[in-house]
């Protein structure tokens, strides 16, 4: 009798990249949303609420992964987390649970909490 394997779709980007974005997403999901809220907090990041690509959470993201010398420049999340490296290529891929902390704290900011990361308008110069 044969068995039957499924096999997860194959991830967009570099194995590198994924890598990275892996250990970025498995070191900071056993925090609390609050932990992790102050943590974007300390390191300054700030956005804009419900956006795909100028979200704190994103934008945190995308700086984690410069750090360790990635060649992130940007990120869009909607259904799958992308990153994006020069030219607008995708470089990374990863699905991120509705049970993970950072969709948790993007929900979070999008029901109009954590207004300290948040850009309040034209003026905010933050």
């Amino acid at each position: 009798m044969l068995e039957t394997i499924a096999l997860a779709p194959p991830r967009l980007g570099r194995t590198d990249v994924n890598a990275h974005l892996d250990d970025v997403l498995g070191q900071v999901g056993w925090l609390t949303t609050e932990q992790l809220g102050r943590r974007l907090e300390a390191d300054g990041i700030v956005g804009w609420r419900d956006s795909a690509r100028w979200h704190p959470v994103g934008l945190w993201v995308v700086g984690a992964l410069q750090a360790r010398g990635v060649d992130a420049v940007s990120y869009s999340w909607v259904g799958s987390f992308l990153v994006f490296g020069p030219g607008r290529v995708v470089i990374g891929e990863a699905k991120v649970a509705e049970s993970h902390t950072l969709y948790g704290l993007e929900c979070e900011i999008n029901d109009g909490g954590w207004g300290e990361l948040i850009r309040q308008g034209e003026g905010d110069e933050r």
